[in-house]
């Protein structure tokens, strides 16, 4: 406890997924009818949470049992002696985590750091963070330091024989953890993917209400939007947080140049480049302060204002999820309170308290879940997911379903939507390229132009699985992505809902970066396929309006009638 009365504390994630696992049992489920796909679809969405406390308790592990290794002196073969001044800006948990301290960190940070804040990231993996060595020296972000940056091929060179051998043991128990954490998520994942397959066969779909009534849900909806808009406010980004906003302030100057400005894309998988001015914003734990950056003092005062900007667009984000999800039960379910229902679910789950803040994670997700609200106007429904597909390149392969959901009427105004958010995307990288060979470097990170990438993945692959196996479940993923084209012949919205939750759902299989963590690109859709009641005939012919182009008016119609 605080010493004011008053003080904010973040609940803990152990027990927030304790709680709010009882709380969503005594509001959703139906205790009158045991038997239900109701109550299995509840009990579905509750086994989430032991995935991610095992992977969040392995990695405090992790992070507190990581020996600082001996670096080497000036001769190669002593250890490096440290100064007494940077011993004391040094904090224990920087020791303990083997961070790389500069000499122009800010003292008054590092004594703030050293008071207990501790800086835990769930979809940070431990392995990349903690162990990315380059010539004797860790690196937290992943990304080539500043003696690499002018090497970018410096990353494939063998390490220097005096440098220590420091390839974790993944038999350890925060690896352990962490690798069944996994294992969980996966399994529950897969159990997921077969419910939103067979959901279109599942006729017999009786809307069963909330337990609370209607005043009482939206009251502790809007409760819960209050506290997981404090974590936001409350939280600091990490180093690690601002890397990719330190690139995305070079781009803005036009000072990136060569491939490796990309590395950070790499690690969270294909993106727009200049979504990386908006940071990762820890929900649960304080992070580090924000250290010193190699650019210079104007930079670092316009990264405080990325910070805000990105606890903004943030908390944008989960308005618009939120609002999403209610008026999408208003307007194809008729029913208000399913809408306010499925919102307060998705407010309680142990994943979002603790991605509250994680940008990258819930903005794709909202453009989608807002694509669908507006189905009935295909140019806007192509336009927002031309968007998301912009902002983390997985949503491209919802095209194959969504155009054979227009195929008998509005598959153009579709894709031209697409297209022309796109094509701006692309031309807001012309104003931040220094030339055509930097262009052409963030179009690949946009889009992924490059091979499967095998080396330095996060999540299960480092933990254990043969990163070969990737290449298979791509494929696998690919030929379901194209089956939808055909099968089934006629697709309405409830189809288009649960098979769009299918698709991002088996993208977590072979993401390589933290896949199974990026829950909210399905979650919503998945909660939409639980309550939703039957909507055969609901089509795009039927719902979506002809389109009539505006005939042109002759001077002769512009007179009055006789």
């Amino acid at each position: 406890m605080g010493s004011l009365p008053f003080v904010y504390e973040r609940i803990a994630p152990t027990t927030w997924a304790y709680l709010s696992s009882l709380l969503m049992l005594a509001l959703f489920f139906k205790f009158n009818r045991f038997w239900s796909v109701r109550n299995l679809d509840m009990f579905l969405i509750i086994l989430l949470a032991p995935g991610l406390l095992m992977i969040a308790g392995g990695q405090d592990w992790v992070a507190n049992h990581t020996p600082l290794p001996q670096a080497s002196g000036p001769s190669g073969n002593e250890p490096a002696v440290e100064s007494d001044s940077e011993a004391a800006i040094q904090s224990p948990v920087e020791k303990s985590l083997n961070r790389e301290i500069k000499p122009d960190a800010n003292p008054a940070t590092e004594l703030d750091q050293a008071n207990g804040s501790r800086s835990r990231q769930v979809n940070a993996s431990p392995v990349a963070t903690d162990l990315s060595i380059q010539d004797g020296v860790r690196s937290e972000s992943g990304a080539p330091s500043s003696a690499e940056s002018t090497s970018p091929l410096k990353q494939d060179e063998p390490e220097q024989a005096n440098a220590p051998d420091l390839k974790p043991d993944l038999n350890t128990q925060g690896y352990v953890w962490q690798r069944w954490g996994y294992y969980w998520l996966f399994g529950v994942g897969a159990i997921f993917m077969i419910r939103m397959l067979i959901d279109p066969s599942l006729k017999r779909r009786p809307q069963l209400e909330p337990n609370l009534a209607i005043g009482g849900l939206v009251f502790f909806a809007c409760s819960l939007m209050m506290f997981l808009f404090a974590n936001i406010v409350t939280s600091t980004p990490t180093n690690e947080d601002m890397s990719g906003a330190r690139n995305a302030v070079k781009l803005m100057q036009r000072k990136a140049a060569g491939e490796s400005d990309t590395e950070q894309l790499r690690r969270r998988g294909p993106g727009y480049t200049l979504f990386n001015l908006f940071p990762i914003i820890p929900s649960f734990e304080s992070g580090d302060a924000i250290l010193e950056t190699d650019a210079d003092t104007q930079a670092f005062t316009d990264m405080s204002r990325y910070v805000i900007a990105a606890k903004s667009l943030a908390i944008t984000s989960q308005v618009l999820m939120v609002l999403g999800l209610i008026l999408f039960c208003y307007y194809n379910y008729n029913n208000f309170s399913v809408g306010v229902g499925t919102a307060t679910i998705y407010l309680m789950l142990p994943y979002t308290a603790i991605f509250t803040g994680h940008v990258l994670h819930v903005l794709p997700a909202a453009l989608i879940l807002w694509a669908m609200v507006l189905f009935r106007r295909p140019w806007l429904a192509g336009i927002l997911v031309g968007l998301a597909t912009s902002v983390s390149y997985y949503p491209i392969f919802l095209l194959p379903l969504w155009a054979s959901f227009y195929w008998e009427r509005g598959v153009r105004r579709f894709m031209v939507g697409v297209l022309i958010s796109i094509v701006v995307c692309i031309c807001g990288l012309l104003f931040t390229s220094v030339d055509m060979l930097d262009f052409w470097h963030q179009l690949r990170a946009m889009f992924g132009f490059w091979w499967p990438t095998m080396n330095g993945l996060q999540g299960i692959w480092e933990l254990g699985w043969n990163k070969w196996w990737r290449l298979p479940l791509l494929v696998a993923f690919v030929l379901l992505c194209v089956s939808f084209v055909a099968w089934p012949s006629e697709k309405n919205i409830g189809t288009l809902v649960s098979y769009s939750a299918a698709i991002m759902l088996a993208v977590q299989f072979w993401h390589g970066f933290n896949g199974g963590l990026y829950m909210a690109w399905y979650l919503p859709m998945v909660l939409l396929t639980f309550f939703r009641p039957n909507l055969d005939g609901r089509v795009a012919q039927a719902e979506v309006g002809e389109f009539k182009p505006r005939k042109k008016e002759s001077a002769k119609d512009l007179l009055p009638a006789a």
